[in-house]
């Protein structure tokens, strides 16, 4: 697979062969030692494509990052935006249309000196649309000055506030139980903290994105609201996993949970 790295600088790359756009950008136009700092892998899809959450579902596969950062740097974990229902072929999966951005903290070491850093790595990705189109190891670099105080960029700001905002978070301000009946997980979500929470009414359309495999992404969720402030979502248990443990997951009201906003990704861990 060819890769138009000859003309483009190497945090950005799109593929000859396939359709998806991806560059690696900082929320830090400077960076200081020993202090946390966010990158982020800016994905485009173009329409009729999609790529895949940290759990794709019935099929596909999740993007990934290798790292090779200078000696005493580290990062975290991928944060996720809440994920979409994509099609692949008949197949319903998990994952992303349009754009998003999964973003990546960073912590460079304390004795950092005050000299350009270049972190690079490798990123594998699944682009799908009537076809899926993988990319392996592709690499992306990206050089950042080291200052005595972080600087963050008012250019990329932006798209970093936007997506944070999307992931995914714990509400104790509602309340969720999980009870097996059979080939069934039924979801009861409950307000804990009426003052604060959206009617049941208001939620807006309801979905459960397995985590952990245990729930079966091709397979028809069953919600029910009510009587009173109760949501009742049924859901398949996948026949590929079943560890007995309750699910692990993301409840996506696309009306937002709280009076007040907040992510439309209710986490349940």
């Amino acid at each position: 697979m060819k890769w138009l790295l000859a003309i483009l600088p190497l945090n950005l790359a799109v593929a000859a062969e396939n359709p998806l756009a991806v560059e690696l950008i900082s929320e830090a136009k400077s960076i200081e030692a020993g202090k946390t700092f966010t990158l982020g892998l800016h994905l485009t899809h173009p329409e009729g494509y999609h790529t895949y959450w940290k759990h794709p579902g019935a099929v596909g596969v999740a993007t990934s990052v290798k790292w090779e950062l200078p000696p005493g740097f580290v990062a975290g974990e991928i944060q996720w935006p809440a994920p979409e229902a994509v099609k692949m072929a008949r197949y319903t999966a998990q994952g992303y249309h349009d754009e998003t951005l999964l973003m990546i903290p960073v912590t460079p070491p304390a004795n950092l000196k005050e000299a350009p850093v270049t972190l690079t790595a490798k990123v594998s990705w699944m682009c799908c649309g009537k076809q899926c189109n993988p990319a392996s190891d592709v690499p992306f670099a990206i050089t950042l000055p080291v200052t005595a105080t972080t600087e963050r960029d008012s250019a990329t700001r932006p798209v970093f506030e936007k997506y944070r905002h999307q992931v995914p978070q714990p509400d104790p301000a509602w309340s969720a139980a999980f009870d097996r009946r059979g080939k069934t997980f039924v979801l009861t979500l409950k307000p804990a903290d009426p003052a604060v929470t959206r009617d049941v009414g208001e939620l807006g359309e309801l979905r459960f994105f397995t985590a952990d495999g245990q729930i079966d992404s091709d397979t028809p969720q069953t919600v029910t609201r009510g009587p009173g402030q109760v949501i009742r979502i049924e859901l398949p248990v996948s026949e590929n996993e079943q560890t007995g443990d309750s699910p692990a997951g993301v409840v996506v009201a696309t009306g937002g949970w709280r009076k007040s906003g907040g992510p439309q990704g209710l986490e349940l861990r």
